[in-house]
């Protein structure tokens, strides 16, 4: 069937149609139907709106929050179901109350025991590899395995050589001191003969002291008292050093030979 044999076709059910408005629902259907064309015009897309520039957050919710609302989407447990919550063990969690592990996890004393125990066997061991890698006395101490057969004379033997080792480090430390002393003395009695003044030099006024005030009454040699030197020496400081005539601002210094000279300031003020 060619175009216009379906143009007058169409026309004519039209015409008829119009005048009989009683037609079926399938006639008007075909009637209204018309053969696609180019011209048509394609469907509407939905309305798009404008993209804002920034995002813009209301000032305030739709409705206020209420004060009693439930934290949780569920029903509120019981008693008996919180017990049991309670007792329950998680993973990687907390062990539950009442059993022995959270009571170990939990208890302060427990932990200050175990804490104080390193603690004081860390000081004990630190002690015990110092006195050993230090004491003269090394040969003399008892072996290793008497503990367990006889401690008391384990505990004892250890004791006396302990004290002997006490005794060595008092000697040691009051040799160390009488050199002291006799170094400072040399230099007194060097300041002395070269008539420096007793107030120049680094320490200034220090004077040498004698044993007993220096070492005290502690101070013993191989366990007996160490001998005084002799009495109290006199103070070697008291000489008079001997005194060049002074420029006329009165601001000298002694040179080590004992001679005083001007002090020179660059440009009068150092």
């Amino acid at each position: 069937m060619s175009t216009m044999a379906a143009l007058q076709l169409s026309r004519q059910l039209t015409l008829r149609t119009m005048r009989s408005p009683q037609t079926s629902l399938l006639t008007r259907s075909l009637l209204l139907s018309r053969p696609a064309s180019s011209s048509s015009k394609p469907a509407p897309k939905g309305r798009l709106l404008e993209k804002p520039t920034r995002f813009n957050p209301p000032s305030h919710p739709a409705r206020l929050p209420r004060r009693n609302r439930q934290p949780a989407f569920q029903v509120p447990l019981n008693a008996k179901e919180r017990d049991q919550q309670k007792k329950k063990q998680y993973p990687h969690m907390m062990p539950p109350e009442g059993t022995f592990f959270h009571w170990f996890l939990t208890n302060r004393n427990i932990h200050v025991w175990i804490t104080m125990s390193i603690l004081i066997s860390l000081a004990f061991f630190t002690w015990l590899n110092n006195f050993l890698a230090n004491t003269p006395y090394l040969d003399q101490l008892p072996a290793n395995n008497m503990f367990f057969s006889h401690p008391i004379a384990f505990l004892s033997r250890y004791a006396d050589v302990y004290k002997l080792h006490t005794e060595y480090i008092s000697a040691q430390t009051a040799e160390h001191r009488r050199q002291k002393v006799e170094d400072v003395r040399k230099r007194a009695e060097f300041r002395k003969a070269h008539g420096l003044n007793e107030g120049e030099g680094i320490f200034g006024g220090w004077t040498a002291r004698g044993d007993g005030e220096v070492m005290g009454t502690g101070a013993k040699d191989g366990g007996e008292v160490v001998e005084r030197q002799g009495q109290k020496e006199k103070e070697v400081l008291e000489a008079v050093s001997e005194k060049e005539a002074a420029p006329a601002d009165g601001e000298a210094y002694t040179d080590f030979e004992g001679r005083r000279k001007p002090i020179k300031k660059w440009l009068g003020i150092w």
